[in-house]
């Protein structure tokens, strides 16, 4: 059977392009396409209360409290949708669960963009969150899902690129249409254009194959039979080794759990390690979000206005060349994820963000107190330099570790939590970044920068590599060791043995040398 008249690479590539593209030019346009509109006289017109361009002192400080808190309330949204896609997603399969969060978030945006009220407009942007959250968290699982281990980084990471890219689109349409701020069309279409990625999502996602481990999970063996079929590619297919592979992932849904688990079961730190796996899927999102990036996708705009004192037009245009700028640097991700491996991606982009944020707290801090053109040209500089960085470790590689440690029956519940937490920390950075400009000012980057310095060293000593492990492998990564924080030393043990059969007790105990030796500090 063919989906589209497609199978193997060919089908891999159509899916790409027809849900993942969307879906994640959706995530990324939503970052930042309000934050381009927030000063425009029509939008002001309309929504006085947020206005923080035409208003001082106490004023400016109540208003921009209220601003925040708009732009925030889309992440609360995305916060309900990613957790509340869970039971649907396993229920009903990842493609009807990915349909349904599409039409909610189509509902929301239409909302957004007929608002004549800033109650609409908040009901507007909590809908199209519940469903562009729920889009986000059922995404990752679903590729991840269909995808061969080898290039199962690149082919999940490859969203980073997607989201740097809609972040651009939304940073370059606003500039364009920032010359005709004056006219409701400035921010009225901006605000409706997510709708044709998420009417492209709806018409298409049926024509491709359920995933396999989810049809496995239902009992539905021949329905996954079909599927692995067309994924590996028709004439290539050894139906011999899709058997094997079939009673692999069933015998670790047997291994998993005979009943029903939830979000409950994350907190048992049993044998599988759920709480410790809970932990690792809060943390490497964490590390997205309170780095700074979002403040700067976000506020971009009203950095380059506010904190370097730029002209409007010059400030949108630098924000939208940043923006673009993020996508070239999401590549660097794409080609080094699967060769280097998650975790000395974390850990470099860990390090350059913190550098990039303390030198531009210096220079932010002079342009502040000595108004130079130098150190203007400096803080741009470093707002270039920083987001080079960020798409490396931070950029999709986030999702995909979430989904990648997490046993089958409950990589839907561990894949919403990384989303959630997501979500959770982008709301408290939408929050409290206009009143933070206002108060602490530069200081408010040095806050980043001790952050990222202190994500790097936890990544360094508590995250485990999971590159080139299967997904069926990653109960083994957690399980064996007798102890949890001997799970990073088995992880570059496991690898070093090229992966292993879950039947194979030699290989497990080869394992057990190589980690024993390296703690020791032997070299074998």
């Amino acid at each position: 059977m063919t989906f589209l008249g497609l199978t193997g690479p060919a089908l891999a590539r159509a899916r790409i392009f027809m849900i993942v593209v969307p879906a994640f030019l959706l995530f990324g346009y939503n970052q930042s396409n309000i934050g381009g509109v927030l000063d425009y006289p029509s939008f002001i017109k309309y929504f006085p209360p947020i206005d923080t361009v035409n208003t001082e002192g106490s004023a400016m400080s109540q208003n921009a409290t209220v601003q925040g808190t708009v732009v925030a309330i889309y992440t609360l949204g995305c916060l309900i949708g990613a957790l509340g896609v869970t039971q649907l997603g396993n229920r009903i399969g990842r493609r009807k669960s990915l349909i349904v969060v599409s039409i909610v978030a189509t509902i929301g945006h239409l909302i957004q963009a007929t608002s004549y009220s800033i109650g609409q407009l908040v009901v507007g942007r909590i809908l199209s969150g519940i469903g562009n959250g729920g889009v986000n968290a059922v995404v990752p699982v679903w590729q991840s899902e269909c995808t061969k281990t080898r290039s199962r980084g690149k082919n999940v990471v490859i969203i980073g690129i997607f989201i740097a890219s809609g972040i651009a689109v939304a940073g370059w349409v606003n500039f364009g249409l920032s010359h005709i701020s004056h006219n409701e069309v400035a921010w009225r279409l901006p605000l409706c254009l997510p709708i044709v990625f998420t009417l492209m999502i709806i018409s298409s996602t049926m024509s491709f194959p359920e995933s396999p481990r989810w049809l496995l999970s239902k009992g539905r063996d021949e329905e996954a039979r079909i599927a692995m079929i067309a994924l590996a590619g028709a004439d290539q297919a050894n139906q011999e080794a899709i058997t094997m592979e079939m009673q692999t992932i069933s015998r670790a849904l047997q291994e998993a759990s005979s009943s029903e688990r939830g979000f409950a079961d994350l907190f048992k730190n049993k044998r599988q390690r759920l709480f410790y796996r809970f932990c690792l899927a809060i943390g490497v999102n964490f590390g997205a979000q309170m780095t700074g990036a979002n403040a700067i996708s976000y506020y971009g705009t009203t950095i380059f206005r506010s904190s370097l004192g730029l002209p409007a037009e010059r400030a949108s245009l630098l924000n939208a060349g940043v923006l673009t700028w993020k996508i070239f640097a999401a590549i660097l991700a794409y080609l080094t994820v699967d060769r280097f491996g998650r975790k000395p991606l974390f850990i470099i982009s860990s390090l350059g963000m913190s550098v990039s944020m303390a030198c531009l707290a210096v220079s932010v801090w002079v342009l502040q107190n000595h108004d130079t053109y130098a150190a203007s040209v400096a803080a741009t500089f470093f707002l270039f330099f920083y987001m080079t960085f960020f798409p490396l470790g931070f950029l999709g590689a986030n999702f995909l570790y979430s989904t990648e440690i997490a046993p089958q029956d409950l990589r839907m519940h561990l894949s919403a939590i990384g989303t959630a937490t997501h979500w959770l920390f982008n709301f408290v950075i939408a929050e409290i970044t206009p009143i933070a400009f206002v108060t602490i000012k530069y200081r408010y980057y040095i806050v980043y920068a001790v952050i990222a310095a202190s994500v790097a060293i936890l990544i360094f000593f508590f995250f485990p590599e999971t590159k080139s492990l299967s997904l069926e492998e990653m109960n083994n990564l957690f399980q064996e060791p007798e102890h949890w924080w001997q799970v990073t030393n088995y992880s570059n043990a496991l690898r070093k043995c090229g992966g292993l059969d879950l039947e194979t007790s030699e290989k497990l105990e080869a394992v057990r040398h190589i980690e024993e030796a390296e703690i020791r500090g032997v070299d074998e």
